[in-house]
């Protein structure tokens, strides 16, 4: 299968930077800071705002540019600012844990950036870009004078980490929606200011040398996207199965970590569309898309609320109407990939009804392919299997039986319920037998 992994990314990069601003926002609210007062001439404040990943890469590949790098370390340079902080639904979900037994206290910042970063690390590592990134992601928080989270100064910490440590720093202690002269001048003196400190040299005076007051519009919201395009070239790389399957874990563990009432969940379902594409005979490459469509299915709920997503009790009526929120938030997501409508189609259907009861757009019977119901079935399937605060996990036998019912109100296939019966319902005891034999 032939992807361009830069334009998956570049399509998810508005839900991660959801979840950031999020975390980040909750986390100055905790320190009784309002973001909506804070003055950028301070730099001292962290404040992000929309488009966050995509300026972080525009400005580390410019200044990377610059410097000299060549086409392909600049596409994965673009690749890894997007996935910048791709541990942070994982990390919020350790820092809960950490306050159940520190008095309800959080990790220090120093702490936070340590375990973002490893957790970030050993995530992309798996990833198959096309240079040698190790150690790239780990290193992007550090300082050019050693005083970051592993002491390493510029000498010692990767070029490309110095290029993505110095993108998010302006982006996110800058104002880069100001395209005034005075606001430019501003940001070169931010950067002027913290060399040696915060950034190496080298680093610092190419991008001062790149950065023009013109580079302010094309950071803008309206001319971001096409701007960073221009300064890449684009690779469609064949993936095998098991890279497609790598690539979708990770965008799974990503969305499921935004809660750990479903920390299984998207890789559950992934795993579910798998095994019913190996059922229906799925050409190869089918069944990949297939695959991702399941990892996917879920991603729009990187746009929806904590509070939501993490409340041990059932959702009042305005809570859930913010919940179903989320399958049009995929669909806008996944709209954007060029070549992959049917994967778009297959995951964000998931919640449509064949009597045209679901959402978001209330599509019938007629209008849902054998794949949109199919995911539709498998994500039902898995939410029951599953155990949450006010239930636990049904059994094969009680999952069926529900998904009959609802096949029967003319809501869900019933063929496919029947398939899927035939094919889990030996699951539940192998699995067993492989744990007794242990």
């Amino acid at each position: 299968m032939k992807i361009d992994l830069i334009e998956i990314l570049y399509a998810v990069s508005f839900a991660l930077d959801a979840t950031e601003i999020e975390y980040y926002k909750k986390r100055a609210e905790a320190n009784g800071i309002d973001l909506s007062s804070v003055s950028y001439k301070d730099h001292k404040t962290k404040n992000i705002t929309m488009n966050h990943s995509k300026r972080i890469a525009a400005l580390a590949v410019l200044t990377g540019k610059a410097m000299g790098l060549d086409q392909v370390d600049l596409y994965d340079l673009s690749a890894l600012c997007i996935l910048h902080d791709n541990a942070l639904t994982e990390f919020i979900q350790e820092e809960i844990e950490f306050r159940k037994y520190n008095n309800g206290l959080p990790y220090n910042d120093s702490a936070v950036i340590m375990r973002i970063c490893k957790i970030g690390a050993k995530n992309v590592s798996v990833l198959p870009f096309r240079t040698n990134n190790r150690d790239i992601m780990l290193y992007h928080h550090e300082k050019a004078d050693g005083t970051g989270p592993f002491g390493r100064r510029a000498d010692r910490t990767p070029v490309k980490s110095q290029l993505m440590h110095l993108a998010e720093c302006i982006d996110c202690y800058c104002d880069l929606t100001d395209s005034t002269e005075e606001n430019y001048r501003e940001i070169c003196f931010y950067v002027r200011s913290n060399t040696r400190t915060l950034f190496g040299e080298e680093v610092a005076n190419a991008f001062l040398n790149v950065f023009k007051k013109k580079t302010l519009a094309n950071l803008s919201n309206a001319n971001i996207d096409k701007f960073l395009r221009s300064l890449t070239r684009h690779y469609e790389d064949s993936y095998n199965q098991k890279e497609i399957k790598t690539l979708g874990e990770l965008f799974a563990r990503i969305v499921d970590y935004k809660s750990h009432y479903t920390c299984i969940h998207c890789v559950g379902v992934a795993d579910r569309c798998a095994k019913m594409a190996e059922f229906y005979n799925f050409p190869e490459e089918k069944a990949a898309k297939f695959y991702l469509a399941g990892a996917l299915h879920d991603i729009g709920k990187l746009s929806v609320s904590m509070d939501i997503l993490q409340k041990p009790t059932n959702l009042n009526d305005d809570e859930y109407e913010l919940m179903k929120m989320h399958a049009l938030y995929t669909y806008d997501v996944l709209s954007k990939l060029k070549g992959m409508k049917d994967i778009c189609n297959w995951a964000s259907h998931h919640h449509e009804k064949l009597n045209g009861n679901g959402y978001p757009f209330k599509l019938s019977g007629k209008q849902l392919s054998h794949e949109e119901r199919l995911v539709a079935c498998c994500d039902i399937y898995q939410a029951l299997t599953e155990k949450r605060p006010y239930k636990d996990g049904f059994t094969h036998e009680e999952t069926i039986r529900i998904m009959r019912e609802m096949a029967e109100k003319g809501e869900i296939d019933y063929d496919i319920v029947t398939d899927m019966h035939h094919v889990f319902q030996h699951e539940i005891p192998q699995i067993e037998a492989e744990l007794n034999q242990k």
